[in-house]
């Protein structure tokens, strides 16, 4: 005869958290979960990729650098053609890659890692390098005769590429622009009081000039066939302290070309609301 045995139900299992409670507890490990993460991150991986970023833009600086003072203007050139496929903007490759070459150049020039020869060479090559990159940075109109800008470098400085990436800047954005080599000041004298320029910029590369600068604005606004010229500065000397300019008595100065830009347009728009 056989028995059959009842099923007996299995005892329920306790859930220690349940509902809202559960819910609760479960945030609060996820939070803590993600505070360690974040710590871990902000402590010790981001640092690093930092570290690692920073060494690989200097290492390309570097190479680009090297690629400019051989004089090989073509090596550059592909070299910021590709970044330019592979996504870099005109303007960015200007302020940004082309501006921390010819800075790179500057820093080897006062360590005694390259002579004026190979400056010379750098400049030139960075020079062609903008020359192609212009066409592409963002165009306009050509405006007013008040939106004309002389650009030169202090008397007596060689090197102007950064007075030439301001100009180029300049020209995109529809401005009538004269560049001068950096002749006597006796020269500038003559060409403002013949020609008419709402804006003046000079470039200062080294800090012993600045002593000469406020004569030379002075100058400038005596002698200017407009007499409500405005002047600009900019350059390595005003890098550390931007109140060197107005000490010198500038209307204003920037930190880059795209800056340069748009405090001409400033200075314009207030000439033009005082006429």
């Amino acid at each position: 005869m056989l028995h059959t045995q009842a099923r007996v139900a299995p005892p329920k299992r306790s859930t220690p958290y349940r509902g809202s409670h559960a819910t609760a507890v479960l945030e609060r490990r996820i939070l803590r979960l993600t505070t360690h993460i974040e710590t871990a991150l902000s402590r010790e991986i981001l640092p690093r990729i930092g570290e690692a970023r920073e060494a690989a833009d200097q290492s390309e600086t570097e190479r680009l650098a090297r690629l400019a003072i051989a004089g090989n203007a073509e090596g550059l050139l592909a070299a910021v053609r590709t970044k330019r496929q592979q996504g870099d903007s005109a303007e960015s490759l200007c302020l940004v890659t082309l501006t921390t070459v010819a800075r790179e150049l500057g820093d080897w020039w006062k360590q005694d890692r390259c002579g004026f020869v190979e400056v010379t060479l750098g400049m030139l090559a960075l020079q062609s390098v903008l020359h192609d990159l212009a066409p592409s940075l963002a165009g306009g109109r050509v405006g007013s005769q008040r939106r004309s800008a002389l650009m030169l470098p202090m008397p007596g400085e060689q090197h102007s590429f950064g007075i030439a990436m301001v100009a180029e800047f300049f020209r995109a954005g529809g401005w009538h622009v004269a560049q001068d080599c950096g002749g006597t000041e006796k020269e500038l004298r003559r060409r403002v009081s013949r020609e008419w320029f709402g804006v003046v910029a000079l470039s200062c590369g080294v800090s012993e000039r600045l002593p000469a600068l406020p004569g030379l604005i002075a100058s400038i606004r005596t002698h200017s066939f407009n007499p409500d010229v405005a002047v600009m500065v900019g350059g390595a000397a005003f890098q550390d302290d931007a109140a060197k300019a107005a000490m010198a008595g500038a209307d204003a100065t920037a930190d880059d070309a795209a800056g340069a830009l748009s405090r001409a347009e400033g200075l314009v728009g207030l000439m033009a609301a005082h006429s």
